[in-house]
């Protein structure tokens, strides 16, 4: 049916540039006062009064819902556009017989059930265990109908929306943007100047820029995916670098070359294997290519396979060199050496990784120090089993790492 309210005049280009893009799911990360509740009404009542169907406005709780959007859906259906407003539900009925339902995610099962049309997630970021939200209640209920969805929020992290926010850059039917607060043009800019003297680097860049910022405690804090990143392919000419953690369930480990001094890390491996099922992994994916291995000091000893082999004799009856150290670093050298060759002092980098590696990504962004031991957290554990695989390379490339140890510190 023919819409009573022209967005194109209210919207400004940023949010004008979300509300006419034609992608199925749209992410959105904006700064305070952005105007994210005048977008999400007009997105939500310009779509259900094109179709007919069920439209969800999602917050935190219902309390948030009400406050970010109700007033300012109500205000815009009252010229002879809804036949029926419900306050205690907080719904609203079109005159095509589209509704409008306000939900709060505190409660997610109250969406559970219904047929979606499209639904709107507010302050995404912010929503308690939203990845589960997504996943086991709205994403199902868009299906029937092929429903679309807008996540939009400020950002909290490298959390479940940050994930969402780079997926949605490489992804069919997605895209993602990122405003600042001054770019909706509700806030002048001599408020945001006043803010930025007032507030933290961190939180100012995070409420105003939009910015995902970074965990207190990093491992690796000038680890950045975009920084970091790698172009390169793997040549049928490269000698691959592969470097290993140990372990007895999960064997993790990053496939690299270098290119000058660059080390690019481009595939990784991380799976139940013992290290005879990761070596016929190995050789299956990469057949033809000269291959040395760095690892951690324990294959020396460590028996992960049947037959009494140790984890560094199995590689070696591969015939591949084994560049293993006879004790490992101190963990925290080996995080400066990590730290070192990701971005130097003076800013210079020489590790990237290509994006398809995404586990090793994710462990670079998330992976923290425990605050109890100052070591790094093994509370998520495959964080720091892939971070230990890839820092044992990164080690034996590191400026840090070459000072630090002599070659009677090398058992090949």
């Amino acid at each position: 049916m023919r819409i009573k309210f022209d967005a194109t005049n209210i919207l400004r280009p940023p949010q004008l540039e979300i509300f006419k893009d034609t992608s199925r799911f749209k992410v959105a990360s904006c700064g305070r006062r952005f105007g994210k509740s005048i977008l999400s009404s007009y997105i939500i009542l310009t779509e259900a009064l094109k179709n007919k169907g069920v439209y969800l406005f999602a917050a935190p709780t219902t309390m948030q819902a009400r406050q970010i959007i109700w007033e300012v859906l109500k205000d815009k259906v009252r010229d002879k556009l809804a036949v029926k407003i419900n306050e205690s539900r907080l719904e609203v009925t079109l005159i095509n017989g589209s509704l409008i339902m306000l939900r709060g995610m505190d409660r997610p099962d109250t969406a559970r059930g219904i047929s979606l049309s499209g639904c709107i997630l507010d302050e995404f970021a912010t929503m308690r265990d939203n990845k589960q939200v997504w996943q086991e209640v709205l994403r199902p209920a868009l299906s029937d109908r092929q429903g679309w969805a807008v996540f939009i929020s400020s950002p909290k992290g490298r959390d479940f929306f940050y994930d969402m926010y780079n997926e949605a850059k490489s992804l069919k039917n997605w895209n993602s943007w990122q405003f600042t607060t001054l770019q909706g043009g509700n806030v002048p800019p001599e408020e945001v100047e006043i803010a930025k003297n007032e507030m933290d680097e961190r939180s100012f860049n995070q409420e105003y820029l939009a910015s995902f910022e970074s965990y207190q405690g990093l491992v690796v804090p000038n680890f950045d995916r975009e920084l970091n990143k790698s172009n390169e392919i793997i040549q049928d000419d490269d000698t691959l670098i592969f470097s290993i953690d140990f372990n007895i369930l999960k064997m993790s480990t990053a496939v690299s070359v270098l290119r000058g001094k660059e080390l690019h890390t481009l595939d990784e491996f991380y799976g139940a294997f013992n290290t005879e099922e990761l070596m016929e992994s190995i050789e299956l994916r990469y057949p033809k290519h000269r291959k040395i291995f760095h690892t951690d000091a324990s294959g020396i000893a460590n028996k992960s396979s049947a037959g009494g082999q140790t984890d560094i004799s199995i590689i070696k009856r591969y015939g591949y060199q084994v560049h293993n150290l006879r004790k490992n670093p101190n963990i925290l050298d080996r995080c400066n050496a990590s730290s070192s060759i990701v971005c130097s002092v003076d800013g210079t980098r020489r590790w990237f990784v290509s994006p398809k590696c995404k586990r090793i990504i994710e462990a670079f962004e998330k992976h923290t120090f425990d605050e109890n031991t100052g070591l790094p957290n093994k509370k998520h554990e495959w964080y720091d089993d892939m971070f230990d695989a890839v820092s044992y390379g990164q080690w034996h490339y590191s400026d840090y790492g070459t000072q630090v140890v002599t070659s009677s510190d090398f058992l090949i």
